[in-house]
């Protein structure tokens, strides 16, 4: 209150014990909130707490006596927290914070009434434990988001200006003219008694630190809920069973006679010596615009389902592979899309059968622009949109409407509060950053530290466990860009000029896949052929210029190094692409010319970073003539899962680009690739 008070002496009571001189306190300094300092004579008393009772009883309101400050006395530095907030201080301390509470749906007791109000007919124990638990993490993160506000507009209050304040008098309904002299808006630049830079922060931060304590607390109770450790996010999926309607495929809890696997399995199993299941290599494409695929037949696997005594029935056969097909384990492709030419042993009703491919689900796509690492795609087996503001809304409504109905749900719009939690995810640390300097990771004595490249790929591959952890849609996708800067032979002078062009591919380590003009797949890229000058000296200028780009998605059913759950996935498809491969070619007239390869490793690679170096081509008969300066850059990009059945899906990367290469240059069999599960199918797996 800034009104008059009166600092008049309470009457000493009669009979009272005289008073040293040296033991009477009689002044006082009284802060209000907006009244500056004010001065006043009290005493004489025998003790403080006599001069605070009198100072009390003198104010339009009672002083708080029920606790000290925890910090001990205020030193003259003005560091330590100011008496006037122990309001934010018992917050601070005290708060029950072990439930979310919105709207009367939790209390301290516990989640029992929020659970009963929030229980859904047909929900088991299980599940409802499991929304109790998201409406907690939820609800602490709201509560988290309403103080940061409140902090961001006391901080602005704390340090405003003074000055600016009775500029713009205009637009307030208040007498500035009567201010008193000695009252002080905030700590401004007209603060009195000379106070500096330091002393102003000093004073501000010891106003609002107890608030700032509360907000602290608050953040370090949610970390533990919304980014856990490791053990918390890299639970192993639990084994489940077909269960099949007339109208749906569903999943039914596992049960031990009936178990299904992910699918992988069965193709380890399929592509075995002896399994009886017919694998034939194309090519679809013609020249260098072509590459190699591997198909088998649906009718095929449906026999081998049934000998095998996997199914027992047609029918019951159907079912796996539509499963198999949902989950994007294997792609259907019909062969009279493929615009065949040439085709052995092939009748026309043939050409209706429905063949499948392998999904690789670290599948590698090559971007034709920029546009293209936004743009929506069922690459590896996931179906990923653009990033939209709306689904990421949506995804959070309904459990905001449970936990707080609509007062929360308005708050968290207003707020903002999908795109900063957003935010929060996508910039949190993992839990082997946050404890840096601890022991290095040791395996039979010697050091196995992750590369910066794996290390990015586990990052954020934590990041998007925590996105599925909260149920949220949101997905990091990995880019890597190439530029090809240069071309130099060491061993010739300057003056001559080729046309060059290169074939690049993302593989994993240990490949040993050939990539050449004549053969290549899916996922490699050629670049157009650039006339280049042949330039000498230490500074001369790029004069290559040509860019390529990857994506590649990070699997749903992996930890957080990126391994499989499943053993038989992790045998076929084993952890993420992480080398360059690159062959160089001279354009000539009648046949291209060879001038090398290279096998680039991604290691120094970090997210955001990028890597120049020259790279030496190796030709096998020549050695080594040619270097090729090259630029890489490593990134990811945020992109969205469906949030409804209602959305339309993307078209596969992989099928998208089956076609189009086969309307270019039709299909054409590979007789030397076409196998009966022997070792050569086998090799196909063992090189991608």
């Amino acid at each position: 209150s800034s009104g008059n008070i009166n600092f008049s002496k309470p009457r000493r009571p009669s009979g009272t014990k005289s008073v040293k001189k040296d033991d009477v306190v009689q002044h006082a300094i009284i802060r209000l909130s907006d009244a500056g300092f004010r001065c006043g004579s009290f005493g004489p008393f025998t003790t403080l707490m006599k001069l605070l009772e009198a100072v009390s009883a003198s104010l339009p309101f009672d002083l708080l006596f029920d606790k000290p400050p925890i910090e001990g006395i205020i030193k003259d530095d003005d560091l330590q927290p100011s008496p006037n907030a122990v309001f934010f201080r018992k917050f601070a301390l005290s708060c029950n914070i072990d439930t979310a509470n919105w709207d009367g749906l939790a209390n301290s007791k516990g989640n029992e009434e929020m659970g009963r109000y929030l229980v859904s007919e047909g929900d088991t124990a299980e599940d409802n434990e499991v929304q109790n638990t998201q409406l907690h993490r939820f609800g602490i993160f709201s509560q988290l988001l309403t103080l940061t506000d409140i902090r961001t507009q006391l901080c602005a209050v704390a340090s405003a200006d003074y000055s600016e304040m009775i500029k713009t008098k205009s637009q307030f309904n208040y007498d500035f003219d009567n201010i008193d002299e000695d009252s002080v808006g905030s700590l401004s630049d007209d603060t009195p008694l000379g106070l500096g830079v330091e002393e102003r922060y000093a004073i501000a931060s010891r106003l609002v630190r107890p608030f700032l304590i509360w907000c602290r607390t608050l953040e370090n109770h949610a970390i533990h809920l919304i980014a856990p450790g490791l053990e918390d996010v890299s639970e192993e999926p639990q084994p489940f069973a077909l269960a099949f309607t007339e109208s749906a495929i569903e999943l039914a809890p596992h049960d031990e006679s009936s178990i299904l696997d992910g699918g992988d399995t069965m193709i380890r199993r399929m592509i075995q010596p002896g399994s009886g299941v017919e694998f034939r290599t194309l090519r679809v494409g013609e020249g260098g615009e072509s590459a190699m695929i591997v198909l088998f037949s649906k009718n095929e696997a449906i026999e081998w389902l049934k000998s095998n005594g996997m199914e027992k029935s047609n029918k019951d056969a159907l079912h796996r592979l539509a499963l198999m097909e949902e989950r994007r384990v294997i792609e259907p492709i019909a062969l009279s899309d493929l615009h065949l030419k040439a085709f052995s042993q092939l009748s026309h009703d043939e050409e209706e059968i429905i063949c499948y491919r392998f999904v690789d689900p670290w599948e590698v796509e090559v971007l034709e622009n920029r546009e293209g690492e936004t743009k929506a795609a069922a690459l590896g087996r996931e179906h990923y949109h653009a990033f939209n503001v709306s689904s990421v809304l949506s995804s959070c409504e309904a459990i905001n409407r449970k936990l707080g109905g609509l007062h929360l749900l308005a708050m968290w719009s207003n707020q903002k509060g999908s795109l900063r939690l957003t935010k929060a995810i996508a910039s949190v640390y993992p839990p082997w950053e946050r404890d840096t300097g601890g022991d290095l990771q040791m395996i039979q004595g010697t050091i196995n530290e992750p590369t910066p490249f794996q290390n990015s790929i586990r990052q954020h591959m934590y990041r998007n466990a925590l996105f599925r952890r909260l149920d949220l849609p949101q997905r990091f996708l990995a880019l890597v860009q190439v530029e090809l800067l240069d071309l130099k032979n060491l061993n010739t002078s300057g003056g001559a000029s080729l046309s060059v062009f290169a074939l690049l591919r993302l593989k994993r380590q240990g490949s040993s896949a050939p990539l050449t003009h004549k053969a290549r797949t899916l996922d490699s890229a050629t670049t157009l052929p650039v006339k280049i000058v042949k330039s000498s000296g230490p500074n001369a200028p790029a004069s290559w210029g040509s860019l390529v780009r990857f994506r590649f998605p990070l699997p749903e059913d992996v930890n957080c190094d990126g391994t499989s759950f499943d053993e038989d996935r992790e045998a076929l498809f084993k952890g993420p692409p992480c080398t360059l491969q690159l062959s160089i070619y001279e354009k000539k007239f009648m046949s291209d010319f060879s001038l090398g390869e290279a096998d680039v490793k991604l290691d120094a690679l970090t997210s955001g970073g990028q890597m120049e170096e020259w790279v030496p081509l190796r030709s096998p008969k020549r050695g080594i003539n040619w270097f090729t300066r090259i630029r890489l850059t490593f990134r990811f990009e945020l992109m969205c899962l469906p949030t409804s059945n209602e959305e339309e899906p993307p078209a596969s990367v992989g099928l998208s680009k089956i076609q189009q290469l086969s309307r270019q240059g039709g299909t054409h069999e590979d007789k030397v690739k076409r196998s009966a599960s022997t070792p050569d199918i086998l090799s196909y797996f063992e090189s991608m």
